[in-house]
């Protein structure tokens, strides 16, 4: 894939929350058929305001953790590693979630 990260502006946030949405709705058949998406809001606390909001399908949610954990790992090898960072490196991993309608 790929990604234009140079279209959004990179911006700090001090705080993230998160919220849950359900929604339930009857089939022509008569089942329950639900969903959920996870809603992702980022802060700006010297702004006080928000500064995103991102929703995330459950594709995408249950891929998230690996992401992060990934990330962490690699960011704490860096800050043990006693020599200076050589070049300044720019990583991009997706989820691979594909949108399905």
């Amino acid at each position: 894939m790929d990604l234009k990260i140079g279209f959004a502006p990179p911006m700090f946030a001090h705080e993230v929350a998160l919220s849950t949405v359900f929604r339930a709705e009857k089939t022509k058949n008569g089942k329950l058929k639900k969903e959920a998406c996870t809603e992702l809001i980022f802060f700006d606390a010297v702004k006080k305001q928000s500064i995103a909001r991102i929703v995330l399908p459950m594709s995408t949610l249950k891929a998230l953790p690996k992401l992060i954990e990934d990330n962490i790992k690699k960011i704490n090898l860096e800050l043990k590693d006693k020599e200076p960072p050589k070049k300044t490196k720019v990583e991009t991993k997706t989820t691979n979630a594909s949108y399905v309608s």
